[in-house]
């Protein structure tokens, strides 16, 4: 197969499996790797395996999806891809560069963080909760304002020199439900839909600039839908912040694998050096519009 170098969280991935969606290096003969995804057969165990499930040694994590592939990751460095006869390469490309890369980006101590962030000044800002708490409609209603889109629903954490904590831009394309799309008028000749799954839209947006570069993190907005009300932004401090954050590392299940503890560090580490709120507004895609301009009015009194 041929082989092509893309970037992704900071890292710069030498692959056979095509990635499309990710920044291509440019003159790739002459770039170094950090991390290799290679297709071949894998066995169904790995050896030492810890975990009841038996995926996972110290070093190595086994990732089996049915009807996909098995994946296995190396001590941060390498993907081994073993694809199922019936696989589609959209939906094994979905789970490579979702699942499986953020835990091997644990296994290098970097943070994955399940957010979508803009570019402000001197930094950027990261929008956290739960799917379906409206994430990547914010900030599609956000791009139609003008703001820079760095990553939408996974960006990648690391800790600075001084304290602080760096983000790295992940995918620069939004996914949103078809009734979002409509609202927002997203219908130009690059939008396509998901293949799999529900009934999403991939729309691409701008590349910021200097996409392959961190941003220093300087909010998080922990989003908070509610039925009725007004919308209200509240500061979270200490260990309230701290939560809002590790509610939102991604994938889920780390304790298992032995990550927790470095993820604690990153999110403790981002409490203290960005402000942390909860953003608490009504769910109606006729208010969206509202709901930004009182987020901008907050974004502009970043100190």
């Amino acid at each position: 197969m041929e082989t092509a170098i893309y970037e992704l969280g900071g890292l710069r991935i030498v692959s056979d499996f095509p990635l499309f969606g990710l920044q291509a290096c440019q003159n790739e003969v002459e770039v170094d790797f950090d991390v290799a995804f290679r297709c071949t057969h894998i066995p169904e165990q790995i050896a030492s395996a810890v975990a009841k499930s038996g995926t996972y040694n110290g070093r190595e994590v086994l990732l089996d999806i049915p009807e996909v592939a098995r994946f296995l990751l190396r001590a941060g460095k390498e993907i081994l891809i073993d694809l199922a006869p019936s696989a589609d390469d959209d939906e094994v490309r979905s789970y490579l560069l979702g699942l499986v890369f953020g835990a091997l980006c644990h296994q290098r101590g970097i943070t994955p963080l399940h957010a979508s962030a803009i570019d402000v000044a001197d930094g950027c800002v990261a929008f956290v909760g739960a799917s379906g708490a409206g994430k990547s409609t914010l900030i599609a209603t956000l791009a139609q304002q003008g703001h820079e889109i760095i990553a939408d629903d996974v960006c990648f954490l690391q800790l600075g020199t001084n304290g602080d904590v760096q983000a790295w831009p992940g995918i620069s394309r939004i996914r949103l439900w078809e009734d979002t799309r409509a609202a927002l008028g997203f219908d130009d000749p690059g939008v396509e839909r998901e293949v799999h799954g529900d009934n999403k839209y991939f729309v691409p947006v701008r590349p910021p600039r200097n996409p392959t570069q961190s941003r220093l993190l300087r909010r998080v907005y922990q989003l908070h839908r509610v039925p009725h009300g007004v919308t209200k932004v509240t500061r979270l401090h200490g260990a309230d912040a701290v939560e809002a954050l590790m509610q939102n590392v991604y994938p889920p299940g780390l304790d298992r694998l032995c990550y927790q503890r470095h993820a604690f560090i990153a999110c403790l580490a981002a409490s203290r050096s960005a402000q942390v709120f909860r953003f608490s507004r009504p769910w109606d895609l006729a208010a969206l519009g509202q709901v930004a301009e009182m987020l901008e009015s907050h974004l502009y009194n970043i100190p």
